[in-house]
Formats: C-alpha cells, sequence, structure tokens
C-alpha cells in the first residue's frame, strides 16, 4: 500500500507537498484526508505564527462546521513521530481531545507536543514556503481564557487556495469521532 500524498497549494502557487502515515496515525490522517475531499480547507486564510514554534492553519475549526468534531488520540497507541520542523501535525486543546481539522506545522524542535498531538505527515516538498510562511509580518490576537497563549495573525492574509489527496485507490471515510467533549467557545456554532 502507498501511502497518501497530499497538496496545499497556496493564494501565491506556492505548493507544500506531504506524505501521510496512516499506519502511525490513522485517525488523524482519515481526518484530513475526509475534511480535505470536502474542501474545508480551501480559500481559508492561515490564522497563526508563531516563529520558531508552530504554523497553525486554523484554531477556528475553519470557521466550517464540518470540522466541529474531536478524534481519538493516535498518539495514545504509543507509536508515534517527533514533532519537528517538516512534519504536520493535528491539533487539540488538551490531551487526549484531537480537533478533527486543525493541523499545524512544526517550524523547529517541538519536544512539548511530542507524543501529545498526532504527527500524521512529513513535508517532501516546500519546506522554503513554511521559513517564508514564518518570516511574515503578524499581529497579536488574545486567546480566549488563556492569557499565555501566542496567537499572531499574518497582517496580509496568507490563504490557502486548496488542499489535494492522492490516495492511490485506497478509500478513507469518515473519521471516528469523539462525543460529549464540549466544543472551544471560538469554534463555530454547531446547533
Amino acid at each position: 500500500m502507498k501511502n497518501p500524498m497530499a497538496a496545499m497549494t497556496l493564494a501565491t502557487d506556492e505548493v507544500i507537498r506531504m506524505e501521510l502515515f496512516p499506519e502511525i496515525a490513522p485517525n488523524a490522517v482519515t481526518s484530513f484526508v475526509y475534511l480535505a475531499n470536502r474542501g474545508v480547507f480551501d480559500n481559508y486564510p492561515i490564522e497563526r505564527v508563531v516563529p520558531g514554534w508552530v504554523l497553525d492553519m486554523s484554531y477556528h475549526a475553519f470557521h466550517n462546521r464540518q470540522a466541529c468534531y474531536f478524534i481519538p488520540n493516535d498518539t495514545l497507541s504509543g507509536r508515534y513521530l517527533k514533532a519537528e520542523f517538516g512534519t504536520v501535525g493535528l491539533g487539540g486543546y488538551g490531551k487526549p481531545d484531537i480537533a478533527g481539522g486543525e493541523f499545524f506545522f512544526p517550524l523547529a524542535d517541538c519536544p512539548a507536543i511530542t507524543g501529545t498531538y498526532p504527527i500524521f505527515g512529513r513535508v517532501t516538498e516546500g519546506l522554503e514556503v513554511l521559513r517564508r510562511l514564518e518570516q511574515v509580518e503578524t499581529y497579536p490576537v488574545p486567546f480566549p481564557d488563556q492569557p499565555g497563549v501566542r496567537i499572531n495573525t499574518p497582517v496580509s492574509p496568507q490563504f490557502i487556495r486548496s488542499v489535494t489527496v492522492e490516495t492511490f485507490g485506497e478509500t478513507y471515510g469518515e473519521p471516528t469521532r469523539l462525543s460529549g467533549i464540549p466544543k472551544p467557545l471560538f469554534w463555530p456554532s454547531i446547533t
């Protein structure tokens, strides 16, 4: 079985290509493929840039009800990849809750999140794009109830035009969702 390959194309025509690892993070990969196939990531501005730490695509579930869910945390299996520059992972709001669609790129070695958030892929092309995005001018945004969390949003929006995934004939269905977890206040309403 060939690993799925994803391509995130920015409005600038820059492309970040990623190999996804379903054998390491099956829930994360399934969720990413599911939302990419539904266009949830498309035409969305990158929300958070923290130089030397992470590049978060969204912390608002992409303002899309389809992405407002949590999934089981793949790291609980004991098999996980290191969070380091050149990887891609799914974030959340504390172990074990993993947001179904909020993916990020570590901009350095991040031992504090290794084994906490599932790293589900590796960048195969476009590392220079991540470094460019790390340097964009930003402004601070307060994070609800968490004054210590740094949120820096680009002054000039950096849009994801599209995310596509080649699965090489493998079928990825709907992700396994967790129930009973309250949604963050800043996610869109799901009622």
